[in-house]
């Protein structure tokens, strides 16, 4: 059974990393001392093959996925997925889902997009009664999802180990943390910029950024945080 992170982990975006620069990667985080190595899911590498190969090069590394989505699979491919990788790489493999955003499931794969806690919720009921053969199947699965709003974030804690938020605030991990409750995992994604000249930084932060800008799900949250639509 896997253990609650602790310590930092580095998430990465992966998409454009070739693969002696995935493997690399995996053994330069794993001797860095960091104990999750997080990885999204998009338009480029599958996310359960893509964990394999970073479990793969490297030798007790968290690989965790960040995220996963799940208009992606289905909720018995997802099953069989978490409990082979943990099977081959024993209580090594971390799955964070999450609902993903309109252009990834309308546009890019064809998929009606449904209403985030709904949807999330059934995905998740329907993994706890798949059918897996009794040889690979997890007695328990370590699952976070990626939530924003505080019903995502009650499901979390209502159904899964936790929750992994995304371009938030620390006022909004605050928040998180009173409706999670003390013991469910809190795996908060926060961004940082190695320089110390405030110019360069925001130039970095604005660009990296930009592409975040254009999503609902992200934007919905900056205005319930407080930003103004002119500061977003």
């Amino acid at each position: 059974m896997m253990q609650k992170p602790t310590g930092l982990g580095v998430w990465c975006s992966t998409n454009t990393l070739n693969k002696s620069e995935l493997a690399s990667m995996a053994q330069i985080v794993e001797q860095k001392g960091y104990t999750t190595l997080w990885y999204p899911e998009s338009l480029s590498f599958e996310c359960f093959a893509l964990g394999g190969f970073l479990l793969s090069r490297s030798n007790s590394l968290t690989v965790a996925s960040g995220i996963a989505n799940i208009y992606a699979r289905d909720p018995v491919t997802a099953s069989q997925g978490y409990d082979s990788l943990n099977h081959f790489y024993p209580s090594r493999f971390l799955l964070g889902l999450g609902v993903s955003h309109v252009p990834l499931v309308e546009n890019a794969r064809g998929h009606q997009y449904g209403k985030p806690v709904t949807t999330m919720r059934k995905y998740l009921n329907d993994m706890e009664t798949s059918i897996i053969d009794a040889t690979i199947e997890s007695k328990e699965r370590s699952i976070v999802l990626a939530a924003l709003g505080p019903k995502m974030l009650e499901l979390a804690a209502a159904k899964a180990k936790g929750a992994l938020p995304y371009c938030v605030t620390p006022s909004h991990t605050a928040e998180a943390r009173s409706i999670m409750g003390p013991e469910q995992w809190l795996c908060v994604e926060q961004k940082i910029c190695f320089t110390d000249d405030a110019v360069t930084g925001r130039e970095v932060g604005h660009k990296q950024m930009a592409r975040y800008m254009k999503l609902d799900n992200y934007r919905n949250n900056w205005l319930r945080l407080g930003f103004s639509e002119e500061e977003i």
